[in-house]
C-alpha cells in the first residue's frame, strides 16, 4: 500500500511538473511572493538535486531578510520568486550540507531545539516509542511519563550515541548558516502549562544565545503547532517572527508570527518537489483532516 501511494505521488508530481502548473503557480501566482521551504534531516545527494534544481528558477534569500520586509512593509528588497531555505530541529546530519550551502550561497536557517544540540540527549518522536504520533495528543506531562514508562525516555537523559549537531559543527557552520530557536526539547507547545510554554520558549532563546554568542530572533513551532498564547510569549521575550507549518506563501501583509511554508520530505524526488513546493500535497493532505485554508490541522 506504501508503494502504491509514493508511485501515485510520483506520477501527480510528474504531471504537475511537465503539464505546466508548476510554471503556472511559480510565474504567476507566487511571483511576488516569498516562499518558505521547510526540511528536517534530508541527505546530502538529495539537497543537492533540491539545491541545484531550485536555484535556476529562484532567487535564495534568507529568512531575516524576508521578516526585515514585511516588518518594514517595504518589500523592495525581495526579489521575484524569492525562496528561503529552513531546516528543523538541528539533526547531526545536517553537518554535511555544508558544502553545498557554502556552494549555492542558501544562507539558511536551521531551527535548533536548544537543549538537544551538543549533548547526547534524544528526540522523543526517535527514541523508538510505538506510534509516537498519538503522544501528540497528550497534554505535555501525559507524554513525558508515557515515554518514561514505555521506553525509559527522560529529556535530560544522556545516551550513547548523539543525534543533533555538537558545539564544534555550530561553530564552524555559523558563518553561513543562521541559527535560531525551536524551544527547548520540541514539546507540543499548545499542549504545555503557561509556564512549561514560557519556558520552552524564553529558556531556549537564552540558552542558544549563550552558546552561539549571537542574537536569536526567529522561532519555529514545534510539530507545528500554534495559538494566540505562543505568539504572545514571543513578542514578550523578543523574538521578530515564528515559522509555522501553514500551507501558503508569504507577502508584505504577512504575520511576521504566522509564515507560511512548504514542508519537503528528507527524500523527495524533484517530481514531488515541484508538487511540494507549490503546495499542493500539503493542501490535499490537510484537507483531508477538515483544513480548507491550509492551515495545519492540530496534532497530526
Amino acid at each position: 500500500m506504501l508503494r502504491f501511494k509514493e508511485k501515485f505521488k510520483e506520477i501527480i508530481g510528474f504531471i504537475f511538473r511537465y503539464s505546466g502548473m508548476y510554471y503556472v503557480v511559480r510565474e504567476i501566482l507566487c511571483r511576488n511572493k516569498a516562499t518558505i521551504v521547510a526540511y528536517h534531516d534530508p541527505k546530502p545527494e538529495t539537497f543537492k538535486k533540491h539545491i541545484e534544481f531550485l536555484s535556476n528558477r529562484y532567487n535564495f534569500i534568507s529568512l531575516s531578510r524576508l521578516v526585515n520586509a514585511i516588518q518594514d512593509k517595504d518589500w523592495s528588497d525581495i526579489p521575484p520568486k524569492s525562496l528561503a531555505i529552513t531546516i528543523d530541529d538541528g539533526h547531526k546530519g545536517n553537518y554535511k550540507l555544508l558544502d553545498l550551502i557554502k556552494k549555492y550561497n542558501i544562507s539558511p536557517t536551521i531551527y535548533l531545539c536548544s537543549h538537544i544540540v551538543n549533548s547526547n540527549r534524544k528526540y522523543w518522536w526517535m527514541i523508538g516509542f510505538p506510534d509516537f504520533r498519538k503522544l501528540k495528543k497528550y497534554d505535555n506531562k501525559q507524554r513525558l511519563q508515557a515515554l518514561k514508562d514505555k521506553v525509559n525516555y527522560e529529556q535530560k537523559k544522556e545516551y550513547s550515541t548523539r543525534q543533533a549537531l555538537n558545539l564544534e559543527e555550530l561553530r564552524e557552520m555559523s558563518p553561513f548558516v543562521d541559527f535560531q530557536s525551536h524551544s527547548k526539547f520540541h514539546p507540543v507547545l499548545v499542549n504545555c502549562s503557561d509556564e512549561e510554554c514560557k519556558e520552552e520558549i524564553k529558556g531556549s532563546k537564552a540558552y542558544l544565545e549563550k552558546l552561539l554568542n549571537k542574537e536569536v530572533e526567529h522561532f519555529c513551532y514545534p510539530n507545528g503547532d500554534y495559538s494566540e498564547r505562543e505568539i504572545r510569549y514571543l513578542k514578550k521575550f523578543g523574538y521578530k517572527s515564528a515559522r509555522t507549518l501553514d500551507i501558503g506563501w508569504n507577502d508584505i501583509k504577512s504575520n511576521p508570527y504566522k509564515l507560511k511554508t512548504m514542508e519537503i520530505e528528507n527524500n523527495a524526488s524533484i517530481n514531488i518537489l515541484c508538487a511540494k513546493i507549490n503546495g499542493l500535497f500539503g493542501y490535499l493532505r490537510y484537507l483531508r483532516y477538515g483544513s480548507f485554508k491550509g492551515i495545519r490541522p492540530k496534532f497530526i
